[in-house]
């Protein structure tokens, strides 16, 4: 299964390092979730993340290959349409491929 993360480009250099880890500090600053999450398009992703923080100026899209990955489950919108997935487990860099980059 291939998702899309859209992650702030100030934190390519730790994902291209050590991939995308749960627990790590949300965007915001406030907690540390146990999950980071991923969607099947690029399009969703942004909404559910990117599109709620205009303050920062660059990010980058992450495409994320969840083959080996047994922690995660899904979350869906009403209509059964599958909304976001939460990663529990470690998605190694060799899994996680910068396909994109967007402005503010």
């Amino acid at each position: 299964m291939i998702g899309y993360h859209w992650a702030p480009a100030t934190r390519r250099s730790q994902i291209n390092r050590y991939g995308l880890r749960p627990g790590m500090l949300s965007i915001d600053r406030a907690w540390r979730p146990p999950f980071f999450c991923v969607s099947l398009d690029p399009r969703t992703a942004w909404t559910l993340s990117g599109h709620y923080h205009p303050e920062i100026a660059a990010w980058d899209l992450w495409q994320v290959w969840l083959g080996g990955c047994r922690g995660y489950e899904h979350l869906f919108y009403d209509n059964g349409d599958v909304k976001e997935i939460r990663v529990y487990e470690r998605v190694w860099k060799r899994d996680v491929w910068l396909v994109g980059q967007r402005a503010g």
